[in-house]
């Protein structure tokens, strides 16, 4: 048993380390983060508004005051806000209005214009008949929750049973989802993470080992003793012809390239129900 074990103490040893240097580089950066918000143009208090008067009155402060902690633990201004206007009945009307609602109003913790979250959901179907919603993403966010993020994310409105009912819990769990992607102060890893790592270090170390062993010296001085007198065992290959196969290689007239996409200030995802 102890045989094995001294395959995998390197490994472990190393992996170890290896998470100890990352620890230690996760608490210093988390200590080096700037947590104070430095915009004044917007009030980030104002993080619901209910305009399709969709929420009581106390679930609008419970959404309020989840969203404020969302706020400074992830560096983020975020505002949900719901609407029932007919004339923004298709999704790119309400994009658009995600879109404009941050830059109009300088959403940004860091500054205006930057790390800014602005959920829409607007109830009327006025326009081809369906709730529309989108998340729009401005600023280092984006660095943190995708696009495709925020549409997946936006399949919990599904779980809404109809046009009249509350939508209280689904807009939490959508303030969760977000908040789960954009926390900045994460650890890098999961344990689960180290483990395999190990594992991964311990077989390369293991496959590597081993092949250092195929050169050990395997003949020794009665190798070819039997019964005192000398034994040595003969063997041939014979070849009958020889074939001799050859194949031109062509040269590369042309490369590959690569698309470039430019892109917005601004990111996110939308949803149709």
């Amino acid at each position: 048993m102890r045989g094995y074990f001294k395959y995998f103490r390197i490994p472990f040893i190393i992996t170890a380390v290896f998470s100890i240097v990352s620890v230690v580089a996760y608490i210093s950066a988390k200590n080096g983060i700037d947590t104070e918000r430095h915009n004044t143009s917007w009030d980030n208090t104002l993080c619901v508004i209910d305009s399709a008067d969709k929420m009581t009155d106390e679930e609008e402060q419970l959404l309020t005051e989840r969203i404020m902690e969302i706020q400074n633990d992830c560096q983020v201004d975020m505002v949900f806000i719901t609407l029932y206007d007919s004339e923004r009945g298709y999704l790119d009307k309400v994009h658009q209005f995600a879109d404009a609602f941050a830059e109009d109003n300088h959403l940004g913790y860091d500054y205006p214009g930057g790390s800014s979250i602005v959920f829409v959901d607007n109830w009327s179907r006025g326009g081809d008949g369906k709730i529309h919603s989108w998340i729009s993403t401005t600023g280092m966010i984006r660095e943190r929750i995708s696009d495709s993020d925020c549409d997946e994310i936006l399949y919990i409105l599904d779980d809404i049973p109809s046009d009249d009912a509350d939508p209280y819990y689904e807009y939490m769990r959508i303030a969760d989802a977000l908040a789960k992607r954009a926390d900045r102060l994460r650890p890098p890893f999961s344990l689960i993470v180290v483990f395999i790592a190990a594992l991964v270090i311990a077989i390369i170390y293991i496959v590597f080992n081993w092949r250092s062993k195929l050169g050990d010296v395997t003949v020794t001085a009665g190798t070819y003793i039997n019964g005192g007198r000398g034994e040595f065992k003969v063997s041939t290959d014979t070849f009958s012809h020889k074939t001799v196969t050859k194949h031109r290689i062509e040269r590369s007239s042309g490369g590959g390239g690569g698309g470039g996409g430019g892109g917005g200030s601004h990111g996110g995802g939308g949803h149709s129900r």
